[in-house]
């Protein structure tokens, strides 16, 4: 069904624009009408029907003004379309604009998320009606707004993490390059002028382990482009789409970065289960749905085994029994809770718990990792620097006693 770009004005004044779809231009100006919209312009959208899923921060900046919105009692549609006069995004404007014409024509909100379904995160529009449910659709959705977040946040410290040790790496590799290339044949030269031969036995140690290093430096920097190219090769191949089994291997042995990646996992884990427990989904399908949330692979496997097993009957305790990737703490907390009726808030308590400890581990990784490195840098080159300079220490001292 084609679209069409509209200007109108409500009868009391409010002047937007916004898209709708309709059979043609007169269906379009009918529908406008009977929704009390005086048409100012209407002209057929020359954009296509498609546009790809919001980003990561025009989601969050989304769900985060739906939710101020309705703590704050503004009427939705309205609110929707004077947010969409003021934000930068082409996609984001428009997606304010669709929604706000489904809502001025009467449909629920839930149904109007599920509609724009493929432009949100999965069940976003099951989490709206958790909360519509509840009575508190804004605090559902800001408990959302904090878990993604934090998942923005971790995914820039993974790629802050990576990037450092990379960076400082090259840097390092430059230097003894130059050193290896300008300066090491040069005090060699100087040396076979001063003596005769070109590595006198009498030099120290560090210096003959420079000029050992320095004949064999080509064949280093042909191991370490070897190298960088295969890890570059390697995480291109991890960030494409349907590779999520092979980022989770990397991730996960790679030192200190593999804690932050668990808890991460543990937290939108938990953070789902919440909101499905909170909406009264089913135990095999809130264990499913956490499951494909959490962003493992290996947790979203282990999750339909067990939800296969809880729709057979099988307790829970028994249905995880030798699921070394399903996390023990979730067991006991739901088998403790579920009874006495307070899961879904023990369950956002576990999130905010996994949520804090991904931070932590975060700050840790950011705090240890730059001085490592740093000092491992540093004795390389001053190694490398303290064996050029002892032969020039020695002549030195040589010619003044």
């Amino acid at each position: 069904m084609p679209l069409f770009d509209y200007t109108g004005q409500l009868q009391w004044g409010a002047a937007f624009q916004g898209t709708l779809e309709a059979e043609s231009q007169e269906h379009a100006d009918a529908a406008l009408a009977s929704m009390g919209i005086r048409v100012v312009s209407l002209r057929r959208a020359r954009r296509g029907s498609y546009l790809a899923p919001l980003s990561l921060d025009d989601f969050v900046f989304f769900n985060e003004q739906i939710a101020a919105m309705t703590k704050a009692g503004v009427p939705l549609p309205e609110g929707l379309r004077q947010l969409a006069a003021d934000v930068g995004s082409g996609k984001l404007k428009r997606l304010l604009l669709e929604l706000a014409d489904d809502l001025t024509a009467g449909t629920p909100l839930e149904q109007a998320l599920d509609k724009l379904r493929y432009r949100f995160p999965t069940q976003y529009a099951g989490v709206v009606q958790a909360g519509l449910r509840s009575g508190d659709l804004g605090g559902a959705l800001y408990g959302l707004a904090a878990h993604l977040r934090l998942k923005g946040d971790l995914r820039r410290a993974l790629i802050e993490l990576a990037i450092y040790p990379a960076l400082v790496l090259l840097f390092a590799f430059g230097v003894l390059t130059f050193l290896m290339h300008m300066v090491v044949p040069g005090l060699g030269q100087a040396l076979y002028d001063m003596f005769g031969v070109g590595e006198p036995a009498s030099l120290p140690y560090p210096t003959r382990a420079v000029f050992a290093a320095a004949r064999a430096w080509p064949t280093v920097e042909v191991v370490f482009v070897g190298v960088m190219a295969a890890i570059a090769a390697l995480a291109i191949v991890a960030g494409l789409p349907g590779r999520r089994g092979l980022r989770e291997w990397l991730l996960r042995r790679i030192p200190g970065i593999a804690r932050v990646y668990g808890a991460s996992v543990m937290a939108r884990f938990a953070h789902t289960s919440a909101l499905a427990a909170f909406s009264g989904t089913p135990l095999p399908q809130l264990v499913a749905a956490a499951g494909a949330a959490s962003g493992s692979a290996s947790l979203e496997k282990a999750t339909r085994r067990v939800a296969d097993k809880l729709v057979q009957g099988t307790l829970l305790q028994d249905a995880v029994r030798g699921e070394r990737d399903f996390p023990a703490l979730w067991t006991t907390v739901v088998s403790v809770t579920a009874a006495r009726g307070e899961l879904p808030a023990a369950l956002a308590e576990l999130a905010r718990m996994y949520e804090a400890r991904a931070r932590v581990w975060s700050g840790v990784v950011r705090v240890v990792l730059g001085p490592v490195l740093l000092v491992y840098v540093g004795l390389v080159l001053g190694l490398v620097i303290l064996g050029v300079l002892f032969p020039i220490i020695n002549l030195i001292q040589g010619l003044t006693s």
